[in-house]
């Protein structure tokens, strides 16, 4: 594959979006930000952009022209306009396109079929048939949990009330992944063009389970006054299923249940240690102080 140089990433805000640019600039690729019509976000004056309309593909493909790559970060609620991303990708003759994945082992049939995953998956379906018979190539960039984001915002752990819902019995190990983590191993995939052809690529922060997460939180922000509730993950699947069937439209009534059972559920694929791309990334695995490092700016 001929080398990639010049990328559009589409979303550069959010979590991970400024990591990504900033990833793509640090390897000194041509970025141009995809910006949403209307959007108030505001990026440095020398950041190159573009207004694009993500519901019209003539907008996105007068973008596009002259992109090898393509890296979407663009937040759950936009993952449907990926289609026309696609689209307008094929148009514009681009290489390669990386969608907005960055999460649980898709490989995994017990996790790929959670409600949570449904656009996701089609997507995906999308995009593979369309490599099928145009020269658009795609990578997926699976890491199971964002770390820093997961502990600042207290989905992993509540440092600031000092609250964990432990998972069964808070031993299951699984993949935790920093943001900055994510974003390397995405721009690296670009500078491995052939390696990573139309394949997931699996990035391993950390092997951590629950109760190793609260000991590494105790030391920074104290072990007294925390409240511990044991959860079981199989449970909270089975009402996340209830809820989403009751009112799919209320989707902070089904979310966590899924999403927890996709990371912690036996058999649902959340640990990558054994199975991962960090020595063609050139990515380390991060060591209990670099985890304690992490937790410690969370809790600033």
């Amino acid at each position: 594959m001929a080398h990639i140089q010049k990328v559009a990433l589409a979303g550069a805000t959010g979590a991970l979006g400024p990591h990504m640019l900033k990833a793509l600039l640090d390897l000194q690729f041509d970025v141009t930000v995809l910006v949403r019509q209307g959007s108030t976000s505001k990026l440095p004056d020398s950041i190159k952009t573009i207004v694009v309309d993500y519901n019209n593909v003539p907008s996105l493909v007068a973008a596009l022209k002259g992109q090898d790559a393509v890296i979407s970060t663009l937040a759950a609620s936009a993952v449907p306009l990926q289609i026309n991303l696609v689209d307008a990708a094929i148009e514009a003759n681009v290489k390669r396109f990386i969608p907005s994945e960055y999460g649980c082992d898709m490989r995994n049939e017990r996790a790929r079929n959670l409600p949570f995953f449904a656009q996701k998956n089609v997507v995906r379906a999308y995009l593979e048939e369309k490599s099928q018979s145009t020269s658009l190539t795609y990578s997926y960039i699976y890491n199971v949990v964002f770390l820093d984001y997961g502990v600042s915002n207290g989905l992993l752990i509540d440092l600031k009330n000092k609250k964990l819902d432990l998972m069964d019995d808070g031993n299951r190990l699984s993949t935790v992944t920093p943001l900055s983590h994510v974003a390397r191993a995405t721009v690296a995939v670009l500078k491995h063009p052939e390696e990573t052809k139309n394949r997931p690529v699996l990035v391993h922060g950390a092997q951590l389970s629950q109760r190793k997460l609260l000991e590494l939180s105790q030391r920074v922000v104290g072990s007294e006054g925390w409240q511990i509730t044991e959860v079981s993950s199989e449970k909270g699947e089975e009402e996340a299923w209830r809820n989403f069937k009751a009112a799919p439209q209320d989707v902070m009534g089904w979310i966590l249940g899924f999403l927890r059972r996709a990371v912690y559920g036996e058999g649902y694929g959340g640990d990558l240690s054994q199975d991962n791309d960090n020595e063609l990334l050139g990515l380390k695995v991060l060591t209990d102080d670099e985890i304690l490092e992490i937790i410690k700016f969370a809790s600033s």
